[in-house]
């Protein structure tokens, strides 16, 4: 009987484990792939319908008042949007144009140029003169002038702003329109700008304004512009009115006003808006509709102080603050 050596097992590659490896990272990558490819389906399918729900929502939010919201989804509207430009161009006009009525101007301005670059079409007139508008009531003078100007050279009416705004002073080869006094006296304090404004007496502010213009290049000359007092004195009040506007935006704009919340006010106010008799005799009774006006002012005036009041505190509480009033007082005392 032969004897034989039994066969010994085949030796398996070394490199096996390493192709399972690579079998699995296949199968990985290529669910990685089809999950994705599902993804893109969907998107592709909903990617028509997306921006047309987000300008629905836009409108609902404009016709609620919602203007900050609605202003949001516009934009994602008009990113994304393959309606003629012309179509989308009227979008942004109408946000620009509803902006500009509740007087935030530069907001107002965003959109105007928005439907101006889309390419306004039948309303590129009325976009340039809104842009105008919104230049002016911003103080930009120059930048409105400048658009103007670029209207008036692309064919529009050169005749505009002397219509709107005509000249009323000439000062050393320079022109000033009305708007450049009208905004001299706004600035002027609420007393002096009621007593410049009666017709009487606008010749004689409108003279005023052109002396002040005669002496401040006069003593832009002399150099008092880099005096340092003039200096530290400009900085103060640009801090001053930097916080009048902060506080105007923040505090002034956000107060309401209830109807309910002004009768009420009036019922608990009543005798500081009735009218003195005259002669000794007594007055017949205001009601609320005849006081209206004074009620509402004195109630923001109120609500104004309140709410001051409490950004101060706010403030105080927040910040790391140590005040030292003790050391206001002179030695002496």
């Amino acid at each position: 009987m032969e004897l034989r050596q039994p066969p010994s097992p085949r030796a398996r590659p070394r490199h096996d484990g390493l192709v399972r490896l690579l079998l699995v990272l296949n199968l990985l990558v290529l669910s990685v792939l089809a999950i994705g490819l599902l993804r893109t389906g969907r998107t592709r399918g909903e990617g028509g319908a997306r921006p047309e729900r987000d300008r629905e929502i836009a409108s609902k939010l404009k016709a609620a008042g919602a203007l900050e919201e609605a202003a949001t989804l516009y934009e994602q509207y008009l990113a994304a949007s393959t309606a003629p430009e012309e179509t989308r161009a009227k979008i942004a006009y109408s946000l620009g144009t509803t902006f500009l009525d509740r007087g935030q101007y530069e907001k107002a301005l965003r959109w105007f140029y928005e439907a101006e670059a889309l390419g306004a079409g039948t309303l590129s007139e009325d976009v340039g003169k809104k842009i105008v508008h919104s230049l002016e009531r911003l103080g930009r003078f120059h930048a409105a002038q400048a658009a103007l100007d670029a209207r008036v050279r692309l064919g529009g009416d050169p005749a505009a702003r002397s219509e709107a705004d005509p000249i009323v002073a000439h000062v050393a080869g320079e022109d000033f329109h009305r708007s450049d006094v009208q905004r001299a006296l706004d600035d002027l304090p609420p007393e002096l700008a009621r007593a410049f404004s009666q017709p009487d007496q606008r010749a004689e502010f409108l003279k005023k304004f052109v002396a002040d213009e005669l002496l401040w290049r006069k003593a832009r000359k002399l150099e008092y512009d880099d005096d340092p007092e003039v200096r530290r004195r400009q900085e103060s009040l640009f801090r001053q009115l930097v916080v009048s506007r902060f506080v105007e935006k923040e505090v002034l704009e956000k107060i309401e006003v209830d109807e309910a919340d002004l009768r009420n006010h009036f019922e608990a106010n009543k005798a500081r808006f009735q009218t003195p008799g005259r002669g000794g005799e007594e007055a017949p009774e205001v009601t609320f509709e005849q006081a209206r006006g004074a009620v509402e002012q004195d109630y923001r005036r109120l609500k104004t102080q309140s709410a001051y009041s409490r950004m101060i505190d706010d403030e105080l509480a927040t910040a790391e603050v140590e005040l030292f009033p003790e050391r206001l007082q002179d030695g002496d005392s």
